[in-house]
């Protein structure tokens, strides 16, 4: 049974709540300054209990900093390089703010506060991804059992600018490829630069390349697998979403790759660096040859990535579809490949307008024509 007893302390008197968990484990809570308001107290348990809402105060006494530890534990979903990102966010930026507190008692006012001191010293975009990190990490404990809700979730963040994407055109594909050979004299260089702006290819679907992965006579190339950079070394995974695919690649690139893999055997990379044999890191890559050559051809701040975008708009640019572009690309959903590349689908919506005017001035036109005939039929 519960009750509700009187005490006294440094403070005066004071009353102290006992009364029966649904595990049926006994427990209580003290400091209510009057009676009242531990019969209030009991109340909102007996209604808690009763409808399945009953939340353990003792279970929320672990620590933000513990809790993330568990949590990240339990992640077995996430790719390695998706946790150690997630680690470092808790690492640098979660623990050091509000590691020491314990969960219970982190509300939404200090979850806001943390996002909002972050964002004086970091990027929207960094702000965005401690706060993810942050909202993700409560719901488990909300689910739990340990929080009645989630404090974290719809935070109010910085806005963040959308960095406008970078395409080039044929002749500056050319151009940087032809750069990036003269500053790395017989690496093959620039015939990588071929390959990521003609498929599209992720910079870790690049490293994972392999001989076996290039189909000739069907002028395909096969994604099979991934290289991730975990704390600072490489690891093989499957591609993202986990999804193998097959791109089409133009002849004159297929033709270069056919010279370049020559003598190679079929489980040896496609692209390693001629001094370590080993795959290219992307950060490397940029600082020793990349950079410069995109400065040289004027696009200085150009990044590797914007390779993958430049197929995204050599492709739109002959016909390609959606969905076409969306199994090119890897991407999960046509929806995800719409959002990210819907501005070069606007010639089509202008095709769109011009195409409706011409069906109307098409009817119109007949409409006249036949006015004309009947007019004349009636002279």
């Amino acid at each position: 049974m519960a009750s509700i007893a009187a005490y006294l302390s440094a403070a005066g008197r004071r009353y102290r709540v006992r009364y029966r968990k649904p595990d049926r484990l006994q427990t209580d809570k003290r400091g209510f300054k009057t009676k009242h308001e531990a019969e209030l107290f009991l109340a909102s348990v007996d209604v808690a209990k009763a409808s399945g809402r009953y939340i353990d105060p003792t279970r929320a006494r672990v620590t933000v900093a513990e809790w993330m530890a568990i949590y990240i534990s339990t992640r077995a979903d996430l790719r390695r390089s998706s946790l150690s990102r997630m680690e470092g966010v808790t690492r640098l930026q979660i623990n050091p703010a509000l590691g020491a507190i314990p969960l219970a008692e982190l509300t939404r006012l200090r979850c806001q506060q943390f996002v909002s001191q972050l964002n004086a010293s970091h990027n929207p975009g960094s702000v965005h991804k401690a706060a993810t990190v942050l909202s993700g990490a409560r719901q488990p404990a909300v689910d739990d059992g340990r929080l009645p809700g989630n404090p974290a979730a719809r935070l109010k963040l910085p806005r963040q600018m959308k960095r406008r994407k970078k395409f080039l055109t044929y002749q500056q594909v050319a151009d940087l490829a032809s750069a990036v050979d003269r500053r790395a004299k017989g690496e093959g260089f620039g015939l990588l630069i071929y390959v990521l702006a003609y498929t599209g290819l992720r910079w870790g679907e690049l490293a994972g390349l392999r001989v076996r992965d290039l189909d000739f006579k069907r002028r395909r190339l096969n994604v099979r697998e991934t290289m991730l950079e975990v704390g600072g070394y490489f690891e093989e995974s499957a591609p993202k979403d986990y999804e193998e695919r097959s791109i089409p690649v133009p002849e004159f690139v297929m033709s270069q790759l056919a010279t370049h893999v020559e003598g190679k055997m079929s489980e040896d990379r496609v692209f390693v660096s001629a001094r370590t044999q080993m795959p290219i890191r992307n950060q490397s890559f940029r600082r020793y040859w990349f950079n410069d050559a995109a400065t040289e051809i004027g696009i200085p701040g150009l990044t590797s990535h914007e390779l993958r975008h430049t197929c995204a708009s050599l492709a739109v640019s002959v016909g390609a579809n959606v969905k076409a572009l969306q199994k090119m690309l890897g991407h999960a959903s046509a929806a995800i490949t719409l959002d990210v590349y819907a501005d070069l689908f606007d010639e089509d919506l202008d095709a769109v307008a011009a195409k409706l005017n011409g069906l109307v001035i098409g009817i119109d036109a007949i409409r006249d024509h036949a006015s004309t005939d009947d007019t004349n039929s009636v002279g």
